[in-house]
């Protein structure tokens, strides 16, 4: 015998992929408003096991962190957001530059396969952003965004 298997040890071989991985999983719950995890009646914290409310959570606190805060994170991690709200430039601008920021925010997280139907509107001194984030489960998560935005 060879220091390769033979076809019939193969065919017993199963290949685990990252969507296997994901199966029984779960999170601690995160209130994002209130900065501080959610609890029962008796302070424990609850958590979730759910796909969707998981895939919400990981969108939340990526889009919570600003990219190159803290230390502890990869340069990858987080998002610029209030830096493209912080340059005096027209809307059209900002709207593109949103979308590439959103992107490339969440689109390096292994749970997250893509983003799609993203649409920006301007209203007064608010910028609503609206798409769609799919994760590599199958499961997907409506993430609407209002930031402040004032021209000068």
């Amino acid at each position: 015998m060879g220091i390769l298997p033979q076809s019939s040890e193969i065919s017993n071989t199963t290949v685990k992929t990252y969507k296997d991985s994901l199966l029984g999983k779960h999170t601690f719950k995160f209130d994002f408003e209130k900065n501080e995890f959610v609890t029962d009646v008796m302070d424990n914290v609850i958590t979730t096991s759910n796909a969707n409310e998981i895939l919400e959570q990981v969108i939340n606190k990526i889009l919570h962190d600003r990219r190159y805060k803290n230390l502890i994170y990869p340069k990858s991690y987080g998002n610029e957001i209030d830096l493209i709200l912080n340059q005096d430039d027209p809307y059209e601008v900002v709207e593109c530059e949103l979308r590439r920021v959103y992107i490339e925010a969440l689109e390096y997280h292994p749970m997250i396969e893509s983003i799609s139907d993203f649409s920006a509107s301007y209203e007064g001194d608010t910028i609503t952003c609206k798409f769609v984030v799919n994760g590599v489960d199958g499961t997907s998560v409506q993430v609407v965004k209002e930031l402040n935005y004032v021209t000068t």
